[in-house]
């Protein structure tokens, strides 16, 4: 893995803390066998408290240039890295309007 893409904070949490700390395999992360990713942190802190989940990691965002970089270099960005919201209608985006 490049050293743009060990930097970001996703591959952080990935490597060092599901995989590493917590005996994740790399496929079951994949998988989001007994993890979920949310885009609120209030969402993420209520499953703490209700017990619906037992623990939150909060990530800083991916920033452009990180992006850019790791884009520019010909490789591929980790999974959840670039989730971006809000979703613009997939027939904007790919398809040619007349």
């Amino acid at each position: 893995m490049a050293e743009r893409q060990r930097q970001l904070d996703v591959t952080q949490l990935h490597k060092l803390l599901l995989e590493g700390a917590l005996g994740m395999s790399e496929e079951s992360v994949r998988n989001q066998e007994h993890i979920r990713y949310l885009r609120d942190a209030s969402e993420a802190f209520q499953q703490v408290r209700s017990g619906k989940a037992n623990v939150a990691f909060l990530m800083n965002p991916v920033r452009i240039e990180q992006m850019r970089e790791v884009a520019f270099a010909g490789d591929v960005m980790p999974q959840k890295s670039t989730d971006f919201y809000p979703k613009l209608l997939s027939g904007l985006t790919i398809y040619a309007l007349e």
